[in-house]
């Protein structure tokens, strides 16, 4: 951790430096929404794509797909991904953000986004399945075929990466079972109510970083952390697992995304 804190903080302060520039001799990274009026959930669903400085369409960048994708927008992430790529810390990567559905269930007493992440919840009220069930499809059969032909990204699961934290690191376990042939590495940050115990073994190989809080630990049933990680590598999964100081907090999943990226994507 002492090593990923120091990652961490001289990243700020790149974007410290950075700001006020806000261009590179490659120009400027963008940001840019649309809609996709889903056929799998019947409801329009808007995307957010970040495209690094010097974005080229000749070229193939590998690509994050992070669920929540409003907390990019509600975060730093734009300017410290600009200061990595500026600072050469990182290769260029596209972002695409697929964005929550906040619609309240009050006859479930929970918000779309949870029934649409969640497994767990369709396994405990099976009303609640299809609308897992839609949200899966439209993210596999949807989401990615048309970011795919839109943007120059890497249509191979080596140059995929998933990010969810929360109720979307849950869901990322979840298509990591059913789709292994989408992703080869998950970035799952505090998933709080998975259960991978209907699942044989992976048909591909994947590799999971998965974190949480130390004060997580405390609010779940014993031993929930540790029986989710054995569970996933009972079935082939490769996983790569730390806890931080804190919660279910938003600046550190932040932080560990960059320190994830610099190692996975280092400047060439």
């Amino acid at each position: 951790m002492k090593k990923a804190l120091t990652i961490f903080t001289a990243v700020v302060l790149l974007a410290l430096l950075s700001c006020g520039k806000g261009k590179s001799q490659a120009g400027e990274s963008s940001f840019s929404e649309f809609t996709i009026n889903s056929r799998s959930t019947g409801s329009q669903r808007t995307v957010g794509v970040y495209l690094p400085a010097g974005y080229d369409k000749q070229n193939t960048y590998p690509v994050v797909y992070m669920e929540d994708g409003l907390v990019f927008t509600d975060g730093n992430y734009r300017s410290i991904l600009d200061s990595l790529v500026l600072y050469r810390l990182i290769s260029p990567v596209v972002v695409v953000c697929s964005y929550e559905d906040k619609t309240p269930m009050p006859e479930f007493g929970i918000a779309m986004r949870n029934a649409e992440y969640l497994e767990s919840l369709s396994q405990r009220t099976p009303e609640l399945a299809v609308y897992f069930e839609n949200h899966l499809a439209y993210f596999t059969d949807e989401l990615i075929p048309e970011i795919e032909k839109r943007y120059s990204v890497s249509k191979e699961r080596s140059g995929r990466i998933y990010y969810g934290t929360s109720n979307s690191a849950d869901f990322g376990l979840s298509l990591s079972m059913r789709h292994p042939e989408l992703f080869d590495e998950y970035w799952c940050f505090s998933p709080v109510c998975s259960d991978l115990g209907n699942y044989g073994m992976l048909e591909q190989d994947a590799r999971y970083r998965i974190c949480w809080g130390a004060k997580e630990e405390s609010g779940l049933s014993f031993n929930y952390f540790p029986s989710l990680i054995n569970s996933i590598r009972k079935r082939g999964g490769i996983v790569d697992s730390w806890t931080y100081p804190g919660g279910h907090d938003r600046p550190v999943w932040e932080m560990q995304f960059y320190n994830l990226l610099a190692n996975r994507f280092p400047a060439e």
